[in-house]
């Protein structure tokens, strides 16, 4: 049986193709796996590269589609995968040296339904390692000792990629297609499923941070992220009403953030959309009603709701403030 099936979205990234292939093949040499390479309609050339290093490669396959986006992709080429475990994967990501493997020796060791381990942010001059703190490999069971390490975000987030996940579930709960930030409509469902839960205290994966990725084009769907933790937080309220409180005070951290993003990036009748949809999140979602929540970010979300001018001079000069202060 095939242990391991690696599903990559591919979408114009072919400077970056070749380098998070032969990343994988590296570390699969002792078992049994097949990369499925999703090429979502690429038009730079991309889907040829597939075809060729496949040609090249026997484990690896390509599958061809049109356009859907980065969802759409994922949920096709895992409807195609055959391994005991999924591995999802970023086209322009690439694995860190034996960090995949340590993931695959927890999971054929201790059983666990999903393995996450440690990743680094990839830049253009520097790494940085996203829990820099000491730890050894640890598991939890699922449910709601893992859904509470997801909402900490200490050791791991809601990043499809990077992640051994038992087939069964990876084939049972697809990502919603046309969402940004899809992954966090998804990922408390695989916990809330899984028996196990293993962390690894290894990094697996070289988290690519470049100008023409999604992380570093704000836009109006940027908020999809908050539709999907108010989509998390009524499932929790159904599931672990217990943790629904922890919840809110990361999606009001969340919002503040965004808050900034709306008046720096968004312009005109965007900026009025997205403030209006920000305001109804913080309503709909009580999320000025929420005991966790400290005097500064209750302050901040009172300034939100009642003025975004208002907001962004206060951000200004909290900015100012700290820079005085160093």
């Amino acid at each position: 049986m095939t242990f391991l099936s690696v599903v990559i979205p591919v979408y114009n990234v072919r400077d970056y193709l070749v380098r998070c292939i032969d990343s994988v093949i590296a570390e699969c040499d002792n078992i049994t796996y097949e990369v499925l390479l999703v090429d979502d309609g690429s038009t730079d050339g991309s889907g040829r590269l597939c075809d060729e290093i496949a040609e090249r490669l026997s484990h690896v396959m390509v599958l061809h589609k049109p356009n859907g986006g980065l969802s759409d992709a994922r949920n096709y080429g895992v409807a195609h995968a055959v391994g005991e475990y999924v591995f999802y994967l970023d086209s322009d990501d690439y694995l860190v040296k034996d960090g995949l493997r340590a993931e695959m020796e927890a999971a054929k060791e201790l059983g666990s339904d999903v393995v996450c381990g440690n990743f680094y942010y990839n830049y253009s001059d520097h790494v940085t390692l996203f829990n820099d703190q000491p730890y050894q490999t640890f598991t939890v069971e699922g449910g709601e000792e893992a859904l509470r390490l997801l909402i900490e975000g200490k050791y791991y987030q809601n990043f499809a990629w990077g992640k051994l996940i038992r087939r069964e579930l990876a084939q049972k709960y697809l990502f919603p297609k046309g969402r940004l930030f899809e992954d966090t409509y998804w990922f408390h469902r695989i916990l809330h499923s899984a028996r196990k839960v293993t962390v690894v205290n290894a990094p697996v994966v070289y988290y690519e941070q470049r100008d023409g990725s999604i992380s570093f084009q704000y836009k109006l769907k940027n908020l999809d992220i908050l539709d999907g933790y108010a989509e998390r937080l009524d499932f929790l309220l159904t599931y672990y009403p217990v943790l629904a409180d922890s919840h809110k005070r990361l999606m009001a951290q969340t919002c503040i953030d965004h808050a900034w993003m709306i008046c720096r990036y968004l312009k005109n009748n965007e900026k009025k959309t997205a403030t209006a949809r920000l305001r109804c999140v913080i309503a709909d979602c009580d999320l000025q009603e929420n005991v966790q929540l400290n005097s500064i970010q209750k302050r901040k979300l009172r300034i939100i709701v009642k003025s975004m001018l208002l907001y962004k001079w206060y951000y200004v000069l909290e900015r100012i403030k700290k820079k005085l202060c160093l």
